[in-house]
């Protein structure tokens, strides 16, 4: 589709579209929720660099996330607002800094069009304000598969460089990132030898910086993949899981819409093959697009592969969110084909389309944020009974540091760690997951107590019973 708004009026246009996006994000974030893997973060972040770097280095993720979060907070704080918006910022850089080179190397139609995509695409929006070190991932791998396409057209140093130093910040922030940055490296290294073997120097270059950048974490890396093979938490891949990788990504509340997506990402997969096969309007630059694309979309499915491979042969070490990673290279695969076959009518409405669709997500992603928890409601219930002579109990030691965040080690205390024939409190408000057995009538008799269920609350995806436990 032919443009004819000016360079000035097309800046302003994609800076608007990902200021809404940032500002939709950011509405996202006035809540006190946390979940699981926050948590971890934020007890994380107590500790010293050296601390966060030995903490992480006992976890199974490298580190960069976790200290680009803490240099945020040594500056602006520790809240859980300013963190959020530790987040937020790589995905407003995607945007910005993705849509100039796609608007530079293909046309603004490509760089809206990839724009609403990565905000729309449902994953990304419930991701963009978490506590976790996914959008940063989204960035540097977008940002490598960007300079690698410009390195394969120019051939110029700099974005050799550029390479190296986006592949090795994505190693360093998700292992599932680096998976991407291998194989973003060897799909740029088959173009090289069948386009330009003379290059390949400056391809050795780039793969041997960000090799020597990785060094210093590849022991820890080897233990926490030794850790990982003989204990972990992920559960057995099956056909029914895989089959559920694209309800995660692609689902929202509105019936089919799963459907849709995948049916999107099949036409563009035509358009794409098309464009190769028969390089209308620019022939050989056409095709490179059509093979561009292409690659965006094989980097996200052999991540996918080499996840599902490695946890049949090892053991299961892949869940689908560790492809949200790869999100702005679907973006980008979408965006190539369908901005670039749009007529006058197909692409205005194709834009209309998934701004719709942002908006169902962002609906879906307010009630999760505001309305699906208990977090809120849990809080303001503690706040007004909870006395000066009471204690709130939790029955589930792994949960201690999500409770740490919400209330001090003065305020709670480990349910199997109460002497009820000897301790001093008035009332004891106990969270009684389904992790443990909530004590029975008889036994709370024998030792002169006696509980009333309170309700059902939670924080988060930690669902609990609150029971007042109070003397005879």
């Amino acid at each position: 589709m032919k443009c004819k708004l000016s360079n000035r009026q097309q800046t302003i246009i994609l800076a608007d579209v990902a200021l809404l996006f940032t500002l939709c994000y950011l509405s996202l974030c006035f809540n006190n929720n946390i979940w699981t893997d926050e948590a971890f973060t934020i007890e994380l972040l107590h500790s010293d660099f050296a601390g966060i770097l030995k903490g992480t280095a006992s976890d199974v993720h490298p580190p960069l996330y976790y200290l680009i979060a803490k240099c945020f907070t040594l500056v602006f704080g520790d809240s859980l607002l300013c963190l959020k918006l530790v987040s937020i910022l790589p995905m407003t850089l995607c945007m910005t800094w993705g849509a100039y080179h796609i608007r530079r190397r293909f046309d603004f139609a490509t760089a809206l069009l990839f724009i609403v995509l990565l905000g729309v695409i449902p994953c990304t929006m419930e991701y963009a304000v978490q506590v976790r070190m996914y959008s940063w991932a989204i960035f540097f791998v977008t940002c490598m598969a960007l300079w690698a396409y410009e390195a394969y057209l120019e051939r110029k140093w700099r974005y050799f460089i550029g390479i190296a130093l986006t592949s090795a910040a994505a190693a360093y922030t998700h292992y599932f990132a680096f998976v991407s940055v291998i194989l973003i490296y060897g799909l740029l290294f088959l173009a090289l030898a069948f386009g330009s073997p003379r290059e390949l120097g400056k391809w050795l270059s780039a793969t041997a910086l960000s090799l020597l950048l990785f060094l210093p974490w590849m022991p820890y890396m080897r233990l926490q993949i030794k850790g990982v093979s003989k204990n972990y938490w992920i559960e057995e891949i099956t056909g029914k899981t895989i089959k559920a990788f694209f309800p995660f990504l692609f689902d929202m509340d509105i019936p089919g819409t799963t459907a849709v997506w995948v049916g999107l990402l099949a036409v563009s997969l035509c358009l794409g093959v098309h464009m190769i096969v028969t390089g209308d309007r620019g022939a050989d630059r056409e095709r490179g697009m059509g093979v561009f694309s292409l690659m965006c979309l094989f980097v996200p499915i052999g991540t996918a592969v080499t996840g599902i491979v490695a946890s049949a042969l090892i053991r299961p070490v892949f869940i689908v969110r560790y492809l949200l990673p790869c999100m702005g290279l679907v973006a980008l695969f979408l965006a190539i084909p369908l901005a670039r076959y749009g007529r006058e009518a197909v692409y205005p409405a194709l834009l209309l389309f998934f701004l719709c669709a942002g908006l169902v997500d962002y609906k879906q992603s307010v009630y999760r944020e505001y309305q699906w928890t208990h977090t809120a409601e849990t809080e303001a219930f503690l706040a007004e009974h909870v006395g000066e002579q009471d204690i709130i109990a939790y029955n589930y030691e792994s949960y201690k540091f999500i409770y740490d965040y919400y209330w001090s080690d003065d305020e709670k205390i480990l349910w199997q760690g109460i002497d009820l024939d000897g301790n001093p409190y008035d009332t004891i408000w106990l969270l009684g997951t389904i992790y443990w057995p909530t004590p029975t009538d008889a036994y709370l008799a024998e030792h002169g107590w006696q509980k009333q269920f309170m309700g059902n609350y939670g924080i988060e995806h930690n669902d609990f019973k609150i029971y007042k436990i109070t003397r005879r």
